[in-house]
């Protein structure tokens, strides 16, 4: 299957990269183009669903870099360094025969040059050096480069910015962007695309946990196994253990869906899980766990030994997000509920994968299977959700139809 990656690039970059990634096997892109590196923040609230978030310079990481620590999904990034800088000086000096100390140059660190030009023990005069920041204007950086080449002190311009470039094309001077090698191109997307795969992976690794009960509460132990999509067994006459993945019991604690039962219940209750690089040493560390967990409370303990208490972080609650403007946009144009929205995007953000049938988001909102048929006709027919494909069901039947959100979730 596919990792579909969605991109923030400009639209000079985009070409050059959708080139690029046709050596790479498996992967799609879906770019989020912006004018200019400051519309970043607002890009990335427009993200449809994907694997991972790729942004393509560190301008525009820079930006959205506040955003970026809460993000639910993998990222990464372009960075500038000192390679892709002496990439571009040896492409000005060889195609051009332009002096170093007769160029303008911008760029997100000046030691990135400084050090450049260290190295190949340069013995001149310093080219003119402009420190790029996000507290920057455009505008200013290019009146900086325009004043230089009027004074007649520079030959060439090398920037950061392909806005301030496209300034000084239309100025004609003469000028580039920085060079990003597409060794370094291609290399950052292969670490992009085993990000989201390894994310996968570790969301995917099995958890064992443990419930205490007094004797004879099935229902309880049956509400904790669907929460977080497990199977369970008896252990002995107060316990019972629970099989599930990394994913969807940080998905269950994310939504506060195991604290809110906790709470509901009529008795005292415990939970505790283990996660370990197999099944035995899961379950070893959940026994562990138990020996810490206080009534009505949850501990996990890693594979690294470490005693996690889920329930003294703050986790997001699904009703503040009914409050967002395009979901009740959405919810208007699709005559469904703000609620129902919301549990749909809390559903795709707990998966691993991008894809869903019907069955699958059924389980998840506990709902008839005709009630979510008539859910997705809906969202459907509004270009919300698209069909992906069909899977062939393991059972005698018709294939199951395979569907993808359509619009914006992060």
């Amino acid at each position: 299957m596919s990792t579909k990656v969605a991109v923030i690039s400009s639209r000079a970059f985009k070409e050059r990269l959708t080139k690029l990634a046709q050596q790479i096997t498996d992967i799609e892109l879906d770019f989020y183009i912006y004018k200019h590196p400051a519309q970043t923040p607002t890009l990335l609230k427009s993200v449809k669903p994907c694997d991972v978030l790729f942004i393509t310079g560190t301008l525009p990481y820079l930006y959205s870099k506040p955003m970026l620590e809460n993000w639910p999904i993998p990222w990464t990034y372009l960075k500038q360094d000192e390679f892709s800088v002496s990439n571009t000086l040896l492409a000005v000096v060889a195609n051009h025969a332009i002096p170093l100390y007769r160029l303008s140059i911008d760029v997100m660190d000046r030691r990135f040059v400084e050090n450049v030009l260290f190295d190949i023990d340069y013995q001149h005069a310093a080219p003119f050096i402009h420190e790029v920041t996000t507290a920057m204007d455009n505008t200013a950086l290019f009146e900086t480069h325009l004043s230089l080449w009027q004074q007649q002190k520079i030959d060439y311009v090398i920037t950061s910015s392909h806005n301030v470039y496209e300034q000084l094309q239309q100025a004609n001077i003469p000028s580039m962007c920085i060079l990003d090698s597409s060794t370094s191109i291609l290399h950052r997307l292969e670490e992009t695309k085993a990000l989201s795969r390894m994310t996968k992976s570790e969301s995917a690794k099995v958890v064992v946990g443990m419930l205490e009960t007094p004797h004879g509460h099935n229902e309880f132990a049956d509400a904790v196994t669907s929460i977080v999509h497990g199977i369970q067994q008896p252990f002995d006459k107060e316990h019972v253990e629970i099989y599930t993945t990394m994913g969807h019991l940080n998905h269950a604690l994310e939504h506060q869906k195991l604290e809110k039962l906790i709470k509901q219940a009529p008795f005292d209750v415990k939970m505790a899980f283990g996660y370990g690089q197999s099944i035995n040493e899961a379950e070893q560390n959940a026994l562990y766990a138990m020996q810490y967990t206080k009534q009505n409370s949850i501990c996990i303990i890693d594979e690294h030994k470490n005693l996690i208490n889920p329930l003294k972080e703050k986790n997001e609650n699904l009703a503040l997000q009914i409050k967002d403007p395009s979901i009740m946009k959405l919810a208007k144009e699709t005559q469904l509920s703000p609620l129902n929205i919301s549990k749909i995007i809390a559903f795709n953000k707990g998966r691993q994968n991008t894809q869903f049938t019907a069955h699958d988001l059924s389980e998840y909102l506990q709902v008839t299977r005709r009630t979510t048929e008539r859910i997705l006709k809906k969202l459907v027919d509004k270009d919300y959700v698209r069909v992906a494909g069909e899977e062939m069901s393991y059972q005698q039947g018709r294939p199951r139809t395979v569907y993808i959100l359509n619009f914006a979730i992060y």
